[in-house]
């Protein structure tokens, strides 16, 4: 099951927030919309249940931390709530395993549920948003919206796991990672060069 992540965990209050060193992971289905069309209320969030499941289970064993559901989309951290120098190594081995995990896997007994990837490293903003009742602890920054980007992007290059130069460079020599292309961001004056496994 997804880690249950409390501000307590790091002592932040509403308002606070830290400057970390993290890697950032986000996942999404292909085609999921088109998908969810043709299946019953019941029978999608009994297919999503089984996903998410699956999928936190390969996160919980990277050390990652599922920081927030967004429909069929998962957004993961890596350093942040946990302190790990390895994160970006932990990453790419985690969205590896989602990548095969979903390739080959039917849910509900006939479903596949491809999942695409987007890896960045970077310094971000972990902290707790929100009221004194109702907290979340979330992160934000540019290097979480490059993530983004990178999951997106997948559907231009027919891949399903894109990471940015600054991941490969964190992860170290352990991957095999092909250079893809070089893409504008917004922000940023010089290309980002992306790769894939």
């Amino acid at each position: 099951m997804a880690e249950r992540i409390s501000t307590s965990e790091r002592g932040l209050q509403p308002g606070e927030g830290e400057v970390r060193e993290a890697t950032v992971l986000f996942t999404d289905i292909e085609a999921f919309s088109t998908f969810a069309e043709k299946v019953s209320p019941e029978r999608l969030v009994m297919l999503l249940n089984e996903y998410f499941d699956a999928v936190s289970g390969v996160v919980d064993r990277h050390g990652g931390v599922i920081t927030q559901f967004q429909g069929d989309a998962m957004l993961i951290t890596f350093n942040t709530v946990r302190d790990d120098p390895d994160h970006a190594a932990k990453a790419v081995r985690t969205a590896a395993e989602i990548r095969e995990m979903t390739r080959e896997r039917l849910f509900g007994g006939s479903v596949r549920m491809r999942t695409r990837c987007g890896i960045n490293t970077g310094r971000i903003v972990a902290g707790a948003v929100g009221s004194a009742e109702r907290l979340l602890y979330t992160v934000h920054g540019d290097e979480v919206n490059i993530a983004a980007r990178l999951e997106q992007l997948n559907k231009k290059y027919g891949t399903y796991l894109l990471a940015s130069e600054s991941t490969v460079r964190a992860a170290g020599g352990e991957f095999s990672f092909k250079r893809v292309d070089e893409v504008a961001v917004r922000g940023r004056e010089a290309p980002t060069r992306i790769y894939t496994l």
